[in-house]
């Protein structure tokens, strides 16, 4: 691999808003970067959300970006740092050879349509088969599942997309999506890639399975009764109880369920799951509900959200797709972490950025945490939790 210098800048300005600071920073961009920037995306925390337009004004003009999208998060990912506690915003400008960015918005009616996939086609506009790859951005109090993503795929003919939800603080759970000059509200917004450039996708998880893997026996849309013909809430005790006393204190807070990717596995181990959250436990009838839709015959495993699981997992997909990548230019990066990794999994700071920073010293990197995860698996865009989707800008083949 080869990370080319010069093809994309990366920027985080803490508050006061300073408009200054941000035209200077832009006109500099403007001369320093390798050619024309292509597109550029700004992430923000809620307290930065009311300068959002200007800052996308003063960015296109004074560094000459056609397009922009981006999205408020509880938290920002700028280069070397993860800013979690800190109000701000992150600004990144990518010059990408030879490549042409296209910047949608997905409106509320595209999802809510009886022909979704068709509605979400005539949003991404003509000829959407030209896009090589994608970053999706979406706002989650208005689809926050995953059951569109299906139909996003066919309206893409399966493009690679990576991406994540918007995320917010408890106080102000309302996110914002932006695109251009405009502050969205619902939906999602999009950026795709033609030409020269694509988007190397990279998945890293941060839970691993626990106990035996078990066949949902008995579930109504998303909420599980019956595992293995047993309640579920009485297989979870038993599976607690049979951990270590370490495990277990682990566990406490940090328990998932697991949803089996490939039911033709015979075992399975970390990145094998769709990692999702416990929403809602019923103690008297003993069932559990989560945010995904479920059939019978399903398989699941519960899971636990580990560290040195995530380290591990992190640091083997990097050494695998430095190989991968066999040399070929990486532009820049956007990484979209789980609000549930950085400090709060490690116990201290920028710990995936700087392990994406030893596989490839010198890439600039933008990103924020995320809500849950967009990423693909077996060539489907997945939603994940705890997990890092990292885009690597790279040339084509």
């Amino acid at each position: 691999m080869s990370v080319i210098p010069g093809h994309s800048a990366v920027k985080y300005f803490n508050l006061p808003f300073n408009a200054a600071e941000v035209e200077a920073w832009a006109k500099t961009q403007k001369d320093t970067l390798a050619g024309p920037a292509t597109c550029g995306l700004l992430f923000t925390t809620p307290e930065c959300n009311a300068h959002a337009k200007e800052i996308i004004e003063i960015v296109r003009i004074y560094a000459q970006v056609p397009t922009m999208i981006g999205c408020s998060s509880s938290g920002l990912i700028a280069d070397t740092h993860e800013i979690e506690n800190e109000a701000g915003f992150c600004v990144t400008l990518y010059h990408l050879p030879d490549t042409h960015a296209r910047a949608i918005h997905l409106p509320l009616e595209s999802f809510e349509s009886a022909n979704r996939p068709k509605a979400l086609r005539a949003a991404l506009g003509a000829t959407p088969e030209a896009v090589n790859a994608w970053i999706l951005l979406a706002a989650p109090e208005s689809i926050g599942n995953d059951a569109w993503l299906p139909d996003w795929d066919q309206a893409t003919g399966q493009r690679t997309t990576v991406g994540g939800f918007a995320s917010s603080e408890p106080d102000t759970p309302e996110s914002s999506l932006f695109l251009n000059g405009d502050v969205l509200p619902d939906g999602a917004v999009a950026l795709g890639l033609e030409g020269a450039v694509t988007i190397e996708p990279l998945i890293s998880h941060g839970c691993r399975p626990v106990g035996s893997t078990w066949t949902i026996t008995q579930a109504e849309h998303n909420i599980i009764h019956q595992i293995g013909n047993r309640p579920i809430l009485e297989v979870l005790r038993d599976t607690l109880e049979g951990l270590s006393a370490e495990e277990q204190t682990q566990a406490r807070g940090n328990i998932f369920i697991g949803l089996v990717l490939d039911e033709y596995k015979s075992s399975f181990d970390t990145g094998d799951f769709l990692v999702r959250n416990l929403t809602a436990i019923d103690p008297k009838s003993g069932a559990v509900a989560i945010a995904t839709p479920l059939r019978i015959g399903q398989n699941l495993q519960f899971q636990i959200r580990d560290a040195q699981t995530a380290a591990i997992d992190f640091e083997q997909q990097l050494s695998a797709k430095a190989a991968a990548l066999d040399g070929r230019s990486i532009y820049g990066a956007c990484l979209c972490d789980c609000i549930g990794r950085g400090t709060a999994l490690y116990g201290v700071p920028d710990h995936d950025v700087r392990t994406i920073h030893e596989t490839f010293p010198g890439l600039p990197i933008a990103g924020l945490f995320c809500n849950g995860e967009f990423g693909p698996n077996n060539h489907r865009t997945r939603l994940h939790g705890y997990a890092a989707s990292l885009g690597l800008f790279v040339k084509r083949c």
